[in-house]
C-alpha cells in the first residue's frame, strides 16, 4: 500500500473532522463555536484537496455541503461576536 501525498492530506482531514466531532460528543467543545466550525471547513478543504487527486463524485458532493454547512457556522458566528462586541 503507497500512501501519497494526497492521501495524506485526506488522513489529516479525516483526522480534523474525527476530533471535531469526537470533541462535541464528549461535550469538550460546543458546536457554536467558531473553532468547531473553522475546523469543520479545514478538514473539508483537505478532503477536497485528496478528492481531486482520487476522483470521486459522492465524496465530492458531501464535502461541498460540507464546507458551505462550516462556512456558514463561521459566519453566524463572526457575526454573534461583532454584534457582541459592538453591544
Amino acid at each position: 500500500m503507497n500512501i501519497d501525498g494526497y492521501d495524506l492530506i485526506g488522513i489529516i482531514g479525516v483526522s480534523i473532522s474525527l476530533f471535531c466531532y469526537a470533541r462535541v460528543q464528549w461535550r469538550r467543545d460546543y458546536a457554536k463555536e467558531i473553532s468547531y466550525s473553522f475546523l469543520n471547513f479545514l478538514s473539508s478543504l483537505l478532503y477536497m484537496l485528496a478528492i481531486f487527486h482520487h476522483w470521486n463524485v459522492a465524496a465530492f458532493i458531501s464535502n461541498t455541503v460540507w464546507m458551505l454547512i462550516s462556512m456558514y457556522g463561521v459566519y453566524r458566528c463572526l457575526k454573534y461576536y461583532l454584534r457582541k462586541g459592538a453591544a
